[in-house]
């Protein structure tokens, strides 16, 4: 193919889905490139610092590479060959996911750690990117190679071949490396059936069982690395895992899907919030023995087919604005009957019975978000904040503001 054939194709690409196209020939030089001159990263000062990021190969890759770069940019290269002689890279991009919201977007800038003038830049940057679903990068990425080539490509093919491949194109240690040298070291992770009978204990609703063995070291090796530049980023990342896997541990010993999900979602969002290890490892301790806890208590509960389906309401509808006649709708009982068949075979009355549950929820809700306690009383429909804090200090034994307190100086 001429070169100014191929610079037609990728000004077609540009045009079509206005998306950045440069075209490096064999030497890596800058053979052509269609882009807005008003998009520039700010962490580099011409598109050859770009590509410094990058390990470009010459190895033979017959379909596009799919690449995302240390600023979270998505690009795909594709490369340009005659008779298998290798003649230089088309690279399309950046772009961004078209489902990252302006909330993650900035998050992402701030957890870069960068100046603020310079993290205003870079907000700035990436509202200029075009944002595109990745498949429909794949999609272009399948255009571009079928106008070069003449060759049908299949999506999955694509994406599996670039799982086989890795990010090749950027320069990350090979795992063997650390394998052998994890070896030569003698360090392992820690032993499987210890991380194993820790689940199991959640599953179990066996909490002081699970607390004695957490607190033991394991005989022997050590927890995996899951972060080389920051032991805090490390520490939230293991305690993240253990918490994936305890709530599919409650789950799995009946906890309610909702409930077990919801309580995973609360526990990462506020284990972010924690700027040192020592809370981090508190925080995991208490969020793991929660839901031990919660299974034993739904382990402890053995009721008839209308009870059970009115405790599952209840869980399920607690932040909603219901009266008794749905209950009794629901399991189609008068009203009156319900109430005394409730109280005879739960031991409390239904009344009771909400505000246990609403207060157990509000506990979650002081340790592990930030919210205020009047928004807290609203969602779980008390009255107004000084019923709540009545209701609270009556199973509790004290107010929710001393409670926050105590679990505040705790972590």
């Amino acid at each position: 193919m001429k070169l100014q054939d191929l610079q037609y194709i990728c000004k077609l690409i540009y045009v079509s889905f206005n998306i950045p196209v440069v075209y490096l020939n064999e030497h890596d030089a800058l053979e052509f490139e269609f882009a807005t001159s008003n998009i520039q990263n700010p962490f580099h000062t011409s598109q050859q610092e770009m590509l410094k990021q990058f390990h470009l190969d010459y190895d033979h890759y017959p379909f596009p590479l799919l690449v995302k770069s240390e600023y979270y940019e998505h690009y795909f290269f594709i490369q340009v060959r005659d008779q298998h002689q290798y003649k230089g890279t088309i690279i399309v991009g950046p772009t961004l996911p078209s489902d990252l919201s302006n909330e993650r977007l900035v998050a992402l800038v701030k957890d870069m750690l960068v100046q603020k003038d310079v993290s205003e830049q870079l907000i700035n940057y990436y509202e200029l990117l075009p944002r595109i679903s990745n498949m429909k990068l794949i999609n272009i990425s399948m255009q571009l190679y079928y106008m070069l080539y003449q060759k049908i490509l299949d999506p999955a093919d694509i994406i599996l071949k670039n799982i086989e491949v890795g990010d090749h194109l950027l320069q990350i240690e090979h795992p063997h490396v650390t394998i052998s040298q994890q070896r030569e070291e003698v360090s392992f992770h820690h032993d499987f059936m210890y991380e194993k009978r820790l689940f199991q204990y959640i599953k179990e609703g066996r909490k002081d069982e699970f607390l004695r063995i957490y607190k033991l070291s394991p005989e022997k090796g050590e927890l995996g690395v899951l972060s080389k530049k920051s032991q805090l980023r490390n520490s939230k990342n293991l305690a993240i895992t253990a918490i994936t896997l305890a709530t599919r541990a409650a789950m799995d010993g009946g906890l309610h899907d909702e409930i077990a999900y919801t309580l995973s979602d609360l526990y990462i969002q506020n284990l972010e919030e924690l700027t040192d290890i020592n809370s981090v490892d508190t925080f995991m301790e208490q969020a793991l023995s929660d839901f031990a806890d919660r299974v034993k208590k739904h382990k402890q509960q053995s009721y008839s087919k209308p009870i059970n389906m009115c405790l599952n309401y209840i869980y399920t509808h607690l932040y909603e604005d219901w009266t008794l006649t749905n209950l009794a709708n629901l399991v189609e009982m008068h009203p009156n009957y319900l109430s005394s068949f409730f109280k005879k075979e739960v031991g409390i009355s239904i009344a009771e019975y909400i505000h246990r549950t609403k207060v157990d929820e509000a506990k979650s809700l002081l340790t592990f978000t930030d919210y205020s306690l009047l928004k807290i009383s609203t969602i779980l429909n008390f009255h107004d904040q000084s019923y709540f804090t009545k209701v609270f200090k009556k199973y509790v034994g004290v107010t929710p503001k001393k409670y926050k307190q105590n679990k505040t100086e705790v972590l």
